[in-house]
């Protein structure tokens, strides 16, 4: 199914480079403008040349842990062909469903309010976050993330696992997030599906994945939205994913790559996110459901810490490996236990259980909840 709605397109029309003369793909001139124009009406500068990899890596960091749980690897075998990169197909109107639901609730999701929201809509977190300080500077974020597929009650609920970078005040932070969900409003399935979400002044301009432009993809064998084929079991076989966020340090885009080899998947661009051309403020790490009507939906395995055998492994959600990059093109190190924060907006239903530092897994999380019938 997943083969029959991704597809190939050409870096010629998706990256919308110019000839540059240095082996970048070019475009027509009346394509240019009307993509320009597009691009325009959005508030996104257009590009005017395409980077495959970063300038640099991060300097490796000792990430080698037991492997207690199988890796995940996301994406097609064989990639797409030379020039090509995949794109998750959203037919056009699953697409108006989906922006239109997006509109909905993108302000909820800009917002880090520590009250829960009112109805319509209930927006629910619980995570960990590094403290707020005007003199806090980060230049990257990275973690392992347990994979499970929650299940959901409508289509107008998601329950996601993410990693957070923000910059700025609560009232016009820029934020940049990255993860897994199930999601039927955006991707019309309840599969579990590799997702990303940006939003630049609060909520003044948002978008996930690929349903608008400004992320720029170049992997050949990972495309944003891609479905997450092997997901954990309740007391049983467990999966993960490594997820990395960082600057590059000489063109200012923001990079995300994939997994322990650290595949470059795409970057936005440093103009897309306003802010964030210098650094960011705080990082995050945890879950949050959306749910427009009560029962509320399952956060990660569906179970809280508390619930769970041997310590939570097999049982809850685990977020492992957590790190963060203090010097702009330095080494990844694991985050300062007295500088971590936690928020439960509902712990009748979610709840997080901070593990701090351990010598098999890092500083490590457990996330989640049955969700239900909540009240508060």
């Amino acid at each position: 199914m997943e083969a029959k709605i991704t597809y190939c397109y050409s870096l010629l029309l998706l990256l919308l480079a110019i000839v540059n003369g240095h082996g970048a793909w070019g475009i027509s001139i009346e394509e240019e403008i009307e993509l320009e124009s597009e691009l325009r009406i959005q508030g996104i500068p257009g590009l005017k040349s395409i980077t495959m990899r970063p300038s640099s890596f991060p300097e490796p960091s000792t990430d080698d842990f037991p492997m207690m749980s199988e890796y995940e690897e996301v994406g097609f075998r064989e990639g797409c062909p030379l020039g090509t990169v995949p794109i998750r197909r959203i037919p056009k109107e699953d697409k108006r469903r989906a922006k239109a639901f997006l509109k909905t609730y993108s302000e909820q999701l800009a917002k880090d309010s520590m009250q829960p929201l009112e109805e319509p809509g209930a927006y629910f977190k619980a995570e960990v976050h590094t403290q707020r300080k005007r003199t806090s500077k980060y230049y990257g974020a990275q973690a392992f993330l347990n994979v499970y597929n929650p299940k959901l009650t409508t289509d107008q609920q998601f329950s996601r696992i993410m990693m957070k970078l923000r910059y700025g005040p609560e009232d016009s932070s820029t934020s940049l997030e990255v993860g897994w969900a199930v999601f039927p409003a955006l991707y019309n399935d309840t599969f579990t599906r590799l997702h990303t979400f940006w939003s630049v002044d609060y909520h003044h301009r948002s978008c996930m994945d690929a349903l608008c432009m400004g992320f720029v993809q170049v992997s050949s064998k990972i495309p944003l939205g891609m479905k997450i084929s092997h997901v954990s079991t309740y007391l049983g076989k467990q999966y993960d994913l490594k997820l990395t966020v960082f600057k590059d340090p000489k063109s200012g885009h923001w990079w995300l790559l994939y997994g322990r080899n650290s595949e470059p998947v795409g970057y936005w661009p440093e103009d897309l996110l306003g802010d964030f051309t210098s650094h960011i403020t705080e990082g995050k790490w945890g879950g949050d459901v959306y749910g427009l009507f009560a029962p509320l939906p399952p956060m990660g395995s569906g179970h809280k810490f508390e619930e769970s055998r041997r310590g939570g492994y097999r049982s809850a959600c685990y977020i492992r490996g957590i790190k963060v990059q203090e010097q702009l093109g330095g080494k990844f190190l694991d985050v300062d236990e007295v500088e971590i924060e936690e928020r439960e907006d509902i712990p009748m239903c979610y709840t997080v259980e901070d593990q701090g530092m351990s010598s098999s897994w890092g500083y490590t999380i457990y996330v989640g909840g049955s969700g239900g019938l909540c009240y508060w």
